[in-house]
Formats: C-alpha cells, sequence, structure tokens
C-alpha cells in the first residue's frame, strides 16, 4: 500500500511538471501560469543538449538570483478550444537582458522556428517592443507547443513572463509601464522643484535633495523598464544607469551632513556619513573600468549605507534631535521596502509587486517624507528667525525708549548748561547797552558828542543787540518742540540764507560766489539747516568786516561717498591754529573782538550731528577759513 502511494505521489509530481498552460478562449490574458527553469552555470549548453537537463518548476515571474547569469526557460501551452489561435509571449523583463533566444517545439519535440537577438549593441529590435520581447506563435485546435527560451544577463536574473492574444497584447503595452512613468514623474518633479529653491535660495540641503532624486529617478527609470520601453534604449548604454544606484547614498550622505550641520554638532555620526562617500567614490572608480563586477560590490556598499543611515540617525536623536526622527521614520520605510526587494533579486522570496517594485516604492516613500523634512526643518528656522526679528524689535523699542530718555535728559543738562551760558553771554551786551545809553544821553545833553561819534555808538550798541538777538534765535530754535522733518535743497536754502543776511553781505561789499555741481535733495530740519547756514554765513561777514582788501565767500556744493557736502570759505585770514579745535565750545570768545562765536557754531554742530546725522567741521585754507556741511 505504501509504495502505490509513493507511486501516485511521483506521478503526480512528473504530470505536475509535465503540465502545460491551457488556450481554451479567443480572449487571452494569461498572467499566472507554471513555468520549468533550467541555470546554466557552464553557460555553454546549447539547445539540443538542454532537452535532456532536469528542469525545475517555477512561476512566470521570478527572480533566480543576482549571481545567475545564463537560465533556460520551458512553457508548454495547448489550445483546448476548437479554433486556431495567433498568441504572443511577452518578456516584460527582456530590456535587462543581453542576448534572448526562442526555440518553438511541437508535441513531437521536434524545432519548427528559433529566433535569436542580442540587445548589448544598443540597436533597435523587430522582436522587442519597447522593454518587452514578443515571441509570436500558433496553436491549431488541440495543439500543444513548447517554447524554450534562453536569456542571458550581465547580473542579477529575474524575469516575467505572459501570454496574450492580439488585442490583449497591445493593451498590455500600453499601460505595462504606466507606475514607472508615475515614479520617474514624481521624483523628477520633485527633484526639479528642489533645484529651483537652491537656485533662489542657495540652501545646500535643497541642492543635495535635488541630487539624490535626480539619481533615484535615473535608476529607476532604468531598472523599471521606463527608458527601454519608451526611448528603446539597451544594451551597454541602457545598463550605464544603474550608477544611479551609487550616487543615490551619496548625495543622501550629504544632505544629512548639511541639513543637521554634523560636522559641528555631531563630529562622529559626521564621519560615518564620510566613509558612505569614500566607499561609493571607490565603487564609482572601480565601476569605470569594470562595471560589471563593481555592480557585485554595489550590493554590499549600499547594505553598509543603510546601516550606517540608520546608526546615525538613531545616534544623533538621542542626543536630544528631535527633527532627525523624521529622516529616521523615512528611511526605516525604505530599507524595509529595500529588503523586501533584495530577497526578490536574490530569489529568497516569490514575486509580487511589492517584491519587484519595493526599492522604487520605499525611495518614493523617503524622498516624500525627506521633503516634508526639509520644509518642516525651515519652518523652524523662519519661525526663530522671526522671533529673533520680534525680540530685536522689542530691545529696539527699548533702546529707543532709553535714548528718548537720555536725549531729553541730555537736553535738560543741555538747556541748563546753555541758559548759565547765555546768562554769562548776555550779560555784558546788557551792561554795555546799559552804560551806553546813559552816557550817549549824557554827551548828547552837554553837547560833547558829533553826530559821527553819535552813530558810531549807536552802532556798537546795535552790533550786541543783534548778536544778543541771534543767540536768543538759535536757543528757541534748537530747543523748539514742533520741528518737523522734510526734504528740501541745499542750494535753495543756501539762496533763502543768503538772503536773511544780505544787509549786512552788501554793507561789507562782499562778493558772494556759488559753485554748484547741481541741485542737490537732501531729508531733514530745513528751517534749522537755513538757522546753520546764518551762523556760519554771519561769522564769515563778522570775519571781513574789517579786512581792507576784497572780501569775498564762495559756497560749493558736492556730492562724495554718498553724503551731500556743502563749503562756506572766505577770504578772512583763517583760524588761529591754537583755537581752530575751540570754536565749536558752548562759549568761545577772544580779546581779539574779530574772534569769537558764542552759542551759535556750538548750536549749529548740535544741529547737524544730532538732529541731522551728519558733520559740521572747520578748517583753514590758503587765504582764509573753510566750515564743511556734510549730511
Amino acid at each position: 500500500m505504501i509504495y502505490k502511494l509513493v507511486l501516485i505521489f511521483i506521478l503526480h509530481i512528473s504530470l505536475f511538471a509535465q503540465g502545460f498552460v491551457e488556450v481554451h478562449d479567443n480572449k487571452v490574458e494569461i498572467k499566472d501560469f507554471k513555468v520549468d527553469y533550467f541555470i546554466d552555470n557552464s553557460k555553454k549548453i546549447k539547445f539540443p543538449e538542454i532537452k535532456s537537463q532536469t528542469f525545475k518548476q517555477g512561476l512566470n515571474k521570478d527572480s533566480l538570483g543576482v549571481d545567475v547569469t545564463n537560465t533556460w526557460i520551458r512553457i508548454k501551452v495547448k489550445n483546448t478550444s476548437k479554433n486556431k489561435r495567433v498568441l504572443f509571449l511577452h518578456q516584460s523583463t527582456a530590456y535587462l537582458n543581453t542576448k534572448i533566444r526562442y526555440f518553438e517545439l511541437d508535441s513531437n519535440d521536434n524545432l519548427l522556428k528559433k529566433t535569436s537577438f542580442s540587445l548589448i549593441d544598443n540597436k533597435s529590435k523587430d522582436e522587442m517592443d519597447g522593454a518587452n520581447s514578443i515571441y509570436k506563435f500558433t496553436l491549431e485546435s488541440n495543439e500543444l507547443k513548447t517554447i524554450y527560451i534562453n536569456q542571458e544577463t550581465l547580473a542579477y536574473h529575474f524575469y516575467n513572463f505572459t501570454i496574450f492574444s492580439e488585442k490583449e497584447s497591445r493593451q498590455y503595452l500600453i499601460s505595462e509601464k504606466i507606475d514607472a512613468v508615475l515614479f520617474v514623474g514624481l521624483l523628477l518633479s520633485l527633484g526639479v522643484y528642489n533645484l529651483f529653491i537652491y537656485l533662489s535660495s542657495r540652501y545646500k540641503e535643497y541642492l543635495y535633495y535635488s541630487l539624490y532624486l535626480f539619481s533615484a529617478t535615473i535608476w529607476i527609470f532604468y531598472i523599471y523598464g521606463a527608458l527601454a520601453h519608451y526611448f528603446n534604449i539597451y544594451g551597454n548604454i541602457s545598463y550605464k544607469f544603474n550608477f544611479g544606484l551609487i550616487f543615490i547614498p551619496v548625495f543622501l550622505a550629504l544632505f544629512v551632513q548639511t541639513i543637521f550641520n554634523t560636522k559641528e554638532k555631531y563630529p562622529i555620526e559626521n564621519k560615518f556619513l564620510n566613509s558612505i562617500i569614500v566607499v561609493l567614490f571607490i565603487n564609482f572608480i572601480y565601476a569605470l573600468f569594470d562595471f560589471t563586477n563593481a555592480l557585485a560590490f554595489i550590493a554590499l556598499t549600499l547594505n553598509y549605507a543603510l546601516l550606517v543611515f540608520m546608526g546615525i540617525s538613531i545616534s544623533i536623536y538621542k542626543k536630544g534631535n528631535k527633527i532627525i526622527k523624521i529622516f529616521l521614520y523615512a528611511h526605516t520605510f525604505y530599507l524595509i521596502f529595500n529588503s523586501y526587494s533584495l530577497l526578490f533579486y536574490m530569489g529568497l522570496v516569490e514575486y509580487s509587486y511589492f517584491a519587484s517594485h519595493g526599492i522604487g516604492i520605499g525611495i518614493i516613500i523617503e524622498a516624500l517624507m525627506l521633503s516634508y523634512l526639509v520644509s518642516y526643518k525651515f519652518k523652524i528656522i523662519e519661525a526663530q528667525k522671526e522671533e529673533e526679528r520680534l525680540s530685536k524689535v522689542e530691545a529696539e523699542k527699548e533702546q529707543a525708549k532709553s535714548e528718548v530718555l537720555l536725549l531729553q535728559k541730555s537736553k535738560m543738562a543741555d538747556m541748563g548748561e546753555m541758559i548759565g551760558n547765555i546768562a554769562h553771554q548776555w550779560r555784558q551786551p546788557l551792561a554795555i547797552i546799559g552804560i551806553s545809553v546813559g552816557i550817549l544821553k549824557e554827551k548828547k545833553l552837554l553837547n560833547r558828542l558829533s553826530n559821527k561819534e553819535f552813530d558810531e555808538e549807536l552802532s556798537h550798541i546795535e552790533l550786541n543787540l543783534s548778536h544778543m538777538s541771534q543767540t536768543i534765535e538759535d536757543f528757541l530754535s534748537y530747543f523748539s518742540p514742533s520741528k518737523k522733518k522734510e526734504e528740501f535743497f541745499i542750494e535753495e536754502s543756501v539762496n533763502k540764507a543768503l538772503k536773511i543776511i544780505d544787509n549786512s553781505i552788501k554793507k561789507e561789499a562782499i562778493a558772494v560766489l556759488l559753485d554748484y555741481e547741481n541741485r542737490h535733495s537732501v531729508y531733514g530740519f530745513k528751517e534749522e539747516y537755513i538757522q546753520v547756514l546764518i551762523a556760519i554765513l554771519s561769522n564769515a561777514v563778522y570775519a571781513l568786516k574789517n579786512q581792507k582788501s576784497s572780501k569775498e565767500i564762495v559756497i560749493k556744493t558736492y556730492t562724495k561717498n554718498n553724503k551731500v557736502s556743502l563749503e562756506i570759505i572766505d577770504n578772512a585770514g583763517g583760524i588761529p591754529t591754537d583755537i581752530i579745535t575751540k570754536i565749536f565750545d558752548p562759549y568761545f570768545t577772544t580779546k581779539n573782538q574779530s574772534i569769537g562765536t558764542g552759542l551759535g557754531l556750538y548750536i549749529s554742530k548740535l544741529i547737524i550731528e544730532k538732529s541731522m546725522q551728519g558733520t559740521l567741521s572747520a578748517s583753514n585754507t590758503k587765504n582764509g577759513a573753510k566750515f564743511t556741511i556734510s549730511i
């Protein structure tokens, strides 16, 4: 009994191994069936010999491992319908092969037809439709045929066979690589978008992220057949798109180094990231000379990179960086899908969509999460900048308040000092006026004063009154609460000042020469600026009063170093060098009555420097003094 059961089991296995794909409908769309495969490690077995080899049973969609490069696939198809059938055998991963051969046999194992073509030369093939190799054959009613397919690859061997009738074959070709297009489109658009952000912002995080996306796009474009399907590119050129695998972790390492500033904040982790770059760079150099063997090392280096990324992200998270958990989640998803896909490529798990497309799906998820990471980080940075800006504004407000208080205290101190100076300065002219008026009355009554002498004494009194009046005007101008800034032209202010003191200029017969570069507009206190000009011009007129030779005042305006400057130059002989540094003091005079500024220049300097943020300086020329106002 036991022997009978064993015999029945062996017979069942034998029949199952020799099973066939059954075609019985007009519409043929067979995507799941059994095939037999044989791995030719010698790479030398010819077709007549292959029929005697022992095949293993497998699925029509499978991976035989990374090291397998030469296989034989056997597919048996039987038409159980009453009509003749024209069928199309698709191999949708044919673009990864270097050579494909088809052998068609009848039910008696007689060779009916054979086809052979190579894809290594990158030329368009009649047997290829995009990424698919398509073998056309016919089946009469109840006819059984066996098709052998010999495939050669450079590395990792997987296949995906389907059988269609003509209409279904065309429809399959239209929609087959739509997922690859979606992957590529998403990654490419993200890459271009982030590249434009880098060009506008110059943040290197966006540059490395976009290069990471472009590298992933290159590899997915090739590995999922979009390159072959839409551009009919095969062989060595398409094979080089595997370079994208090398660059993906390189740019990802640079991205992590930049966005988390590992060089300064996490030096140990930064060294591990550098090791990824160095190892993959060596792999890249090796690939330039021996690309096929270099691919064998890529798997090892990629696994090393995966472990390093996982390790450093956990380490940085433990050190208190909470943002890196986004990268940790992203990389965990990628690691899960990538590992599952690698198991499929190694032939350790059966075909499924997630197994064959795991790396691409993992990259998409990681890319989207890294995009969120970049935006989230810079959102935090912008929030910090806004917080710093608001803090700065508050600090500036407090500083402004302090400055206002200090300025008020300073003005009060200035006012106290100035009132003391004014009292000191007014004492002399008031005494002179009082005494002079008394003497004039007495002398006039006694007929001891001629009309000429009376006029001279009266002129002296008028001068003191004028000086005191100007001092009061300067004082009130500086402390006026109704001052308003406005835009005005320097030259027009000069003309107005000259008009105000025109009588004094004419009386002293002074020639005024104007040298304007052009009209210069400034923003400030116009009336105060005019007061300053009056003070300086009045001093020039006063200095020229006793000069016997020609009297001259030159006024120049020009722009230099983004400042509008005005010069008032007289030919009164200049200011003695021992007192030139003192003329802007609050109260300054000398025994020489032709030299003495009182409060005029002091207040003028306050106006220019404190109210208009400019400078007022004095110097000597060859023939006289020069006052320069720059705003």
